[in-house]
């Protein structure tokens, strides 16, 4: 856990970081061989986390997910920044929805930030995780 918040610190210190992670993202994927639809889940996976996400934010969601998830579920609703944050992925699931995305790529990445189940969801987090700096 303390080198994912590393990761993170190193990750907010980069200006258009955001942009950055997801053309690297799906740079990963077209390199592990990801069909189309994965790659497209990986530029899209952040959309809606909001601009003003601040390292608190990402600390606190990787520990409430740990260790209080119940609390993670209930802080994800609602307007401020660290409910979007938290909500970030099914949010940018709807999003994907509401631009006609295939259902493969919205589930993608609604479920971007759970445990891998399937080949697509484990190239998409390791992509992901290695797109970090």
């Amino acid at each position: 856990m303390l080198h994912r918040v590393q990761q993170t610190v190193h990750y907010l210190g980069a200006a258009g970081a955001d942009d950055r992670h997801a053309t690297e993202t799906a740079r990963i994927l077209r390199g592990l061989g990801a069909d189309h639809e994965v790659i497209v889940a990986g530029l899209l996976h952040d959309r809606a986390k909001p601009a003003a996400t601040r390292l608190w934010h990402r600390v606190a969601g990787v520990l409430l997910a740990r260790f209080a998830p119940r609390v993670r579920a209930r802080l994800a609703r609602g307007g401020s920044t660290f409910a979007r944050y938290l909500d970030h992925a099914r949010r940018g699931a709807e999003l994907a929805r509401a631009d006609g995305a295939s259902d493969r790529v919205v589930g993608l990445i609604a479920r971007h930030h759970d445990i891998p189940v399937d080949d697509d969801e484990r190239l998409l987090a390791r992509a992901d995780r290695e797109a970090l700096p």
